[in-house]
């Protein structure tokens, strides 16, 4: 039988003649994903013989990603602000500049105990528009627990793997799941302290140059609103500011270069001036706006 450094080493060539990234570390993950350990496992037992059963199941699951399948698909999983997310084609798969959103809450939060300002009784209400695994949703639940949250996804089968993550990470006695398109769904009062999303943002004319993981496998409804990538954007700006209490946070993903024209779609006379956050990369990635009263303002 093959051994552990064997076993990989023809995993990872065939990982490349397939032109899958990361080659060496996707066989690692798939081969401790197939035994049921971690990748520390097979650094121990790198010279030992890989047990007959358990190269079927690998084979297998190396064929899928070397068509181009996700490895979060293929083993099911996905990491996001340190807790473990259940992920299938049904939704996004969650990536690390997301956790801004989360961080950034926290900020807030955490400032406006200090300050003593809140402006609100607790527990504060937060929605999250377009939850998908429900990851934004989960983790400020953990990390606020005071918190209310309401996580709303156009996709019942997308809720669905929500719901069992929010079991998993047992925040289902305050996280409430809605399915529906943005506020449509949620009843005008009481009023949001924050509404957090990830809306698809992509262009639909950008969609054939994405990585074909990406382009091939991730929904297509998380990632484009069928046009210029704006739309939601366009919307949450339109229709948050009557559904958030005064000095309420809004705060949006951006894709790759829209941070000056989505700031440009901001009105003044709602919102306090906008701020956008990088991530690790120096891309300007979140969105940061606080509503205010002013003249235009019906509330």
């Amino acid at each position: 039988m093959p051994t552990y450094a064997e076993t990989l080493r023809e995993a990872a060539q065939r990982l490349r003649t397939a032109s899958v990234p990361n080659d060496l570390l996707d066989a690692q993950s798939l081969l401790a994903y197939a035994l049921g350990q971690d990748r520390t496992y097979l650094i121990v037992h790198y010279h030992d013989e890989v047990p007959t059963e358990v190269l079927p199941p690998f084979w297998r699951s190396l064929e899928r990603r070397c068509a181009g399948e996700p490895l979060q698909y293929i083993t099911g999983r996905q990491a996001f602000f340190g807790l473990d997310f259940e992920v299938n084609p049904a939704v996004l798969i969650p990536r690390p500049e997301t956790e801004l959103i989360v961080e950034e809450v926290l900020r807030l939060a955490s400032a406006e105990r200090s300050e003593g300002s809140a402006g609100q009784e607790l527990p504060p209400l937060v929605i999250d528009l377009g939850t998908g695994s429900g990851c934004l949703a989960i983790a400020i639940a953990r990390e606020l627990p005071q918190a209310r949250v309401l996580a709303v996804d156009r996709s019942a089968a997308a809720l669905e793997v929500a719901v069992r993550n929010g079991r998993r990470h047992e925040v289902m006695d305050h996280v409430q799941w809605i399915v529906g398109d943005l506020l449509e769904p949620i009843d005008e009062r009481p009023l949001a302290w924050a509404i957090v999303s990830n809306p698809p943002y992509i262009a639909v004319e950008e969609i054939a140059g994405l990585a074909r993981e990406v382009r091939d496998w991730e929904p297509r409804m998380a990632l484009t609103d069928g046009g210029d990538g704006l739309d939601f954007h366009r919307r949450l700006l339109r229709e948050a500011p009557s559904r958030l209490a005064a000095g309420g946070y809004l705060l949006i993903e951006l894709g790759y270069q829209q941070s000056a024209v989505v700031k440009a779609m901001v009105d003044p006379s709602l919102w306090e001036a906008p701020r956008v956050l990088p991530d690790l990369q120096g891309i300007a990635r979140t969105l940061v706006l606080q509503r205010h009263l002013g003249p235009k303002d019906t509330l």
